[in-house]
């Protein structure tokens, strides 16, 4: 294949936006059977339904933080997967899992396909080959079979409707499936890959930046929601593997948190391929999770945007095209286009492109809590030895939580870390409408 065919089939395998108890790191197919559920106990929205033969279980990790399960056992997995391949499913197989995803998936792979007769066509066709098939080959592969309208899209959801990828199990109403990701050690491989999250209230779905943080900013800003939980189980997943807390949250919390881990993970693999030199686009969407706690206690939602809190916002546009249409801020503002209007950034985007703009507002909830909470913050900064920020929060902990040299398991500190994080993020949810005077008259 030449090079500029394969940056093309890379570059669109892109997002859309889509710690152990034990030293040992389980067996696929042991952690598989494990929690393979019973037949009789399966509810609407509950097990694996896409019986991924590589699954994981978080919760046999607990002891080690997430990054170091990112980093050990989830990453050289899906290289495995990018270098040694799987094999295309039949057609019983990919029109099974065409009924156990979401609505999205569906409607794409209806679409892309031609429909559902020319879907199970092109299985066969694969299948009976017998070849082994990597990201990189099997959209050529499906092109030579002349089926279908969109090769791209075709195997992405070939990848998921044949198990060619990692599952993780978070409990048993909530899993997420992570396929066609590059190592790092090609061109573009940063721009591999997508996730699939799977929780109470649907099946698996392929869940873009601005769904997620539409999703967030609901459950956030519901009334009566228990957010001590909700971040709580967060920082326990994170820094300890420990997702015991999942059953305490609302359904639509559950599917929000497994989006979360789902797109987190995403960013993560992308991020390890650089070694943590480049696309820290894990950091920006912990940080602006975490945000949603100050959202959620104003009166009235308020974003940075261009060095300013506002409650309107323009409309989002790619680069160098007119952003003059006014809307009401929300969090899906933290998703935006670039506005570099040169041909090879106009069209980038991600939560990631408003660094600067919640970095800022960060940095402003840093200081007047600060100011007014010492103790609260002193508890939480005490926790982060050597990171540096210049006293932003936020970034302190995704620095700490996203660190080669912080320890792999960190002992009884995380559930200390977790309850301070906790805390903190409770005081700035009561304290947002002081916050958003102080943020303004600081401008």
């Amino acid at each position: 294949m030449v090079k500029k065919d394969l940056l093309k089939i890379i570059g669109l395998f892109s997002f859309v936006l889509v710690l152990g108890c034990s030293t040992h790191t389980p067996t696929a197919q042991s952690s598989s059977e494990q929690w393979r559920m019973p037949a009789q106990s399966q509810t609407q929205f509950a097990t694996d339904k896409l019986k991924f033969p590589t699954i994981y279980n978080v919760a046999d990790f607990k002891g080690i933080t997430f990054f170091t399960f990112m980093k050990e056992t989830v990453k050289p997995s899906l290289d495995k997967y990018a270098t040694e391949g799987f094999k295309v499913a039949d057609s019983a197989q990919v029109i099974g899992v065409l009924k156990n995803v979401g609505q999205k998936v569906n409607k794409h792979a209806m679409a892309d396909s031609g429909g559902q007769s020319k879907l199970a066509k092109l299985a066969d066709t694969l299948n009976k080959k017998g070849e082994t098939v990597t990201l990189y080959n099997l959209p050529d592969k499906i092109a030579e079979t002349r089926i279908g309208k969109d090769r791209y899209g075709l195997s992405t959801f070939l990848a998921l409707a044949s198990g060619g990828g990692v599952a993780i199990r978070l409990d048993d109403k909530n899993y997420y499936y992570n396929v066609n990701y590059g190592t790092g050690k090609t061109d573009k491989d940063e721009m591999t890959g997508r996730s699939f999250g799977a929780g109470p209230i649907r099946d698996a779905d392929d869940v873009s930046d601005k769904t997620y943080l539409g999703d967030l900013q609901e459950y956030v800003t519901t009334p009566n929601q228990d957010l001590t939980a909700f971040y709580k189980n967060l920082f326990q997943i994170l820094l300890n593997c420990d997702p015991s807390l999942y059953s305490t949250i609302s359904p639509l919390g559950q599917n929000v948190t497994t989006d979360f881990l789902a797109v987190y993970t995403a960013e993560s693999d992308r991020h390890l391929m650089s070694n943590l030199r480049s696309h820290p686009w894990d950091e920006a969407l912990l940080e602006v999770t975490l945000l949603s706690a100050f959202h959620a206690g104003q009166s009235k939602i308020m974003v940075m945007f261009d060095g300013k809190l506002r409650d309107t916002v323009p409309k989002q546009a790619p680069g160098g095209e007119p952003r003059t249409k006014m809307q009401q801020a929300s969090m899906i503002d933290y998703w935006q286009f670039s506005s570099n209007p040169s041909p090879e950034s106009k069209n980038r985007s991600g939560i990631n492109v408003t660094r600067k703009e919640f970095r800022a507002l960060e940095i402003a909830i840093s200081k007047f809590e600060r100011k007014n909470h010492p103790e609260l913050v002193e508890k939480v900064e005490k926790h982060f030895a050597g990171v540096r920020t210049g006293g932003n929060v936020f970034a302190e902990l995704s620095e700490y939580l996203i660190n080669f040299k912080t320890p792999r398991q960190l002992g009884p500190s995380d559930l200390e870390l977790a309850n301070d994080m906790t805390e903190f993020l409770m005081q700035v949810k009561k304290d947002a409408n002081e916050i958003t005077q102080f943020a303004m008259t600081s401008q």
